[in-house]
């Protein structure tokens, strides 16, 4: 992937209204390196900031252009458009080093921050990503991931299959039948039947005359009976399977050929629709709403692409969503009407019958009436109501809808405890009672036998249930499970081993790699430091912090902040970053972009920097180095001076376009001045724009008149080769002083047109020609 230009910039920041073409004609980019010089607020960091935005590295923020074009080399990029790129590339295809990739990932001049979004925390995640081995493990964790989870579906899924048949329970009583019968005959089975119901024939005749005697002795006993046990079991989803109703992933068909307008009429109005589909099954070939025979093909048309946007999956995705959203109503539902039905009066109403009737102590009083109420359910029908109305997944957040009803049902479920507990009591005080004041023996004989009769009752009602089939059923399915729920316990241990593995060299070998590899690089510039991994535990298993320590000579540990020199930060941060695209896949296919690298280094330093660069370069797609630092971009013109191309970033009025690209090659401009009125002779009239071409060119004219005092007369270029500034001092023998001073006029006159413009009829061009021609003539 290339960069070819920057075909438009409007609006954003120093950029006002930039067009690549007046300044660079058909040229692009440089498919090697591109070095692009200008002053702080000229717009490096604007460029770079587009790059970021259309690679999904970084959102605009507060600022945003009002439009920009990048050209790749797989076509234009435009925006806005909907507010945003019509087509982004990928986020890893641009990597950039500037001051938000040393304040995010490195931990040089600022405190160790493993807290999230730290320095630390973020190098880690940063390195962690794009390490082979921890791209191979992280493979490896995510497959087992998968297949455990997948397996848990199964188990899920089973069970949710056979949800009635392993819900078959039975009593403690049951259990001890089915072990009685479960290996016996249907033969067997029925004459046991028969033999129970002679048995509970005699049981009766014995209990009724014993329930005669006990009639004599006290009526107590047939007036006061044990109030009715309190069971009740609740049960309330978790937060998540409620929320998931709501965010509930119902996807429509992702793409339709077809008119837009009624594509979206069938989504506006799919009830509608819905409703005409189930009209039209009885009443076929003819239009279901206006029962028109003539508009078939336009129905089917219709028909066929609603079941495009509608098709089997969504259909199924809908059934799935209808019983889950029925399972949570069914359980708020339970909770509601177990509570409602729940006959609270009758308990006290009888517990003051008898404690008005018989004065049992501590049977009845009016402080414990009031004290047990029944619960609150607002919140819980607001919930159920809300699911009701739920059409489709509206994505409303439920938490603190969730919260209050979690509270009511803990209420509830109190509520239900308080009360058994209450009744438990109560019934200890009835059995004393009854015991104090009837004949024990008899008493003892009728519930001998009435215990007898309700055994044969529970038998009896267990074999006329088919439970034996039941238990039997469920045996099966339970065997079934287990095979299920031993599979995922494997898969589960194997997950677990890969994903210890994976943090074992996330949280020590990927880093110490790194470090070596920085150490490396760190080696190439002119100090003398060690650099040691920092190990200090942090008690966090999801993110991994990378942090290292400068040891200087001595084995002394540096401190950041007041320790190093902000050059050799600087040496660090950059050789954090080439480490880090020692570890890139696919460098081929990715640009590198620097945005003024450095601020604060020597010479000797600065050439090391720039072989780095140059060294790394040949494994990328595309580099740009973006610097205000005019040393430094002295020795990338000298080191790239055969495979790149040099831009200068110009600062200008608001009024006139803003900061714009050009072209840094010397001959350019003074061609373009040269072919001046030329080039204005091709722009027709009606589209000429006088003022602009004045400021355009006028701009040309002053690059040049200084390119030619600085390079050609003051051999500011000539850098360190003396023979060619010694040549340049023979040639400034051949300028006459009035030359300089006609320089000196058409320079003032440069600055004139980008502040008066709008003096004369003519902007000025008059005066624009006649010192184009003047300076042309003077340095020909």
């Amino acid at each position: 992937m290339k960069l070819k230009s920057i075909k438009k910039i409007k609006g954003y920041k120093s950029f006002q209204d930039f067009t690549w073409q007046p300044f660079l004609n058909n040229e692009t980019f440089h498919d090697d390196v591109n070095i692009l010089y200008g002053e702080n607020g000229s717009g490096k960091s604007s460029i770079a900031n587009l790059l970021k935005n259309v690679s999904e590295n970084k959102d605009f923020g507060r600022y945003k252009p009002i439009e920009a074009c990048l050209t790749f080399d797989d076509g234009d990029k435009k925006y806005p458009v909907n507010s945003n790129w019509d087509n982004k590339i990928a986020k890893d295809s641009i990597l950039f080093f500037d001051r938000e990739f040393v304040d995010k990932n490195v931990h040089l001049g600022h405190k160790r921050d493993t807290t999230q979004n730290g320095q630390e925390q973020e190098s880690g995640k940063m390195i962690i990503e794009f390490d082979s081995d921890a791209i191979n493990l992280r493979g490896v964790r995510d497959t087992a991931k998968k297949a455990k989870e997948e397996q848990d579906q199964k188990v899920k899924d089973f069970n949710l299959a056979n949800k009635d048949t392993l819900a078959f329970d039975l009593s403690d009583d049951e259990k001890t039948f089915y072990r009685n019968y479960k290996n016996k005959s249907e033969e067997e089975i029925k004459k046991a039947k028969q033999e129970l119901g002679k048995e509970k024939k005699e049981k009766e005749k014995t209990l009724e005359t014993d329930q005669g005697l006990q009639k004599k002795v006290a009526s107590i006993q047939s007036d006061i009976k044990e109030l009715a046990k309190v069971e009740v079991e609740l049960s309330l989803s978790s937060y998540e399977d409620y929320q998931a109703i709501f965010d509930f992933d119902l996807k429509e068909q992702a793409k339709v050929e077809a008119e837009q307008t009624l594509i979206d009429k069938i989504k506006a109005h799919k009830s509608f629709f819905d409703t005409g589909l189930e009209i039209r099954k009885t009443h076929k070939n003819q239009c279901p709403f206006c029962q028109s025979e003539n508009e078939e093909a336009g129905v089917k048309k219709i028909i066929d692409l609603y079941n495009q946007i509608y098709d089997t999956t969504y259909k199924t995705q809908v059934q799935k969503f209808e019983k889950d959203k029925q399972a949570l109503l069914d359980e708020l539902s339970q909770i509601t009407q177990t509570l409602s039905e729940f006959d609270l009066n009758t308990i006290f109403l009888e517990l003051k019958r008898l404690d008005q009737n018989y004065k049992l102590p501590n049977i009845y009083s009016v402080d414990d009436e009031k004290t047990h109420k029944k619960s609150a359910v607002k919140e819980i029908k607001e919930l159920s109501g809300k699911i009701s109305k739920l059409v489709k997944p509206s994505k409303e957040n439920v938490q603190e809808l969730y919260t209050k009803v979690q509270a009511e049902f803990r209420a509830i479920e109190n509520f239900f405890k308080a009360i058994g507990v209450f009744v438990d009591q109560k019934n200890k005080l009835l059995t004393k009672f009854k015991t104090d004041n009837t004949d024990e023996k008899l008493q003892s004989r009728i519930t001998v036998n009435t215990g007898k009769i309700g055994t044969i009752d529970k038998e009896l009602s267990f074999i006329n249930d088919k439970k034996i089939t039941g238990q039997k059923k469920k045996e099966v399915k339970e065997k079934e499970q287990k095979v299920l729920q031993e599979l995922f316990a494997k898969l589960e241990t194997k997950y677990k081993t890969a994903l210890k593995e994976y943090e074992d060299h996330c949280s020590t070998k990927a880093f110490s790699n790194l470090l070596l590899k920085i150490q490396d690089y760190f080696k190439s510039f002119n100090f003398s430091f060690k650099l040691e991994l920092k190990t200090d535990p942090t008690g966090n298993k999801i993110e991994f912090p990378f942090a290292f320590k400068v040891l200087d000579f001595e084995g002394n540990e540096r401190d950041f902040k007041e320790g190093l020199s902000e050059g050799e930060i600087q040496v660090l941060s950059l050789c954090f970053f080439f480490a880090f695209l020692d570890i890139q896949k696919g460098k081929d296919q990715k640009i590198l972009v620097f945005d003024d690298p450095i601020t604060s280094l020597d010479n000797s330093n600065l050439s090391c920097l720039v072989d780095l660069i140059a060294g790394e370069q040949k494994n990328f797609s595309q580099t740009f180095v973006f610097t205000h630092h005019r040393t430094f971009f002295k020795f990338l013109r000298k080191r790239f001076k055969e495979h790149c191309n040099e831009y200068n970033l110009i600062r200008n009025k608001k009024e006139f376009g803003g900061s714009f690209i050009c072209k840094s090659k010397a001959d350019k401009f003074l061609d373009k001045l040269k072919s001046f009125e030329a080039d204005l002779a091709k722009i027709p009239p009606a589209s000429l724009d006088v003022e602009l071409k004045v400021v355009e060119y006028g701009q040309y004219l002053r690059y040049e008149v200084e390119r030619y005092i600085k390079n050609t007369l003051l051999h500011w270029d000539a850098e360190q080769n003396f023979t060619l500034a010694i040549d340049g001092v023979k040639t400034n023998k051949l300028i006459a002083d009035d030359d300089l001073n006609k320089i000196k006029g058409i320079y003032s006159f440069c600055n004139w047109t980008t502040s008066h413009v709008d003096v004369g009829d003519d902007h000025g061009l008059g005066q624009l020609k006649e010192k184009i021609t003047e300076f042309t003539g003077i340095v020909k």
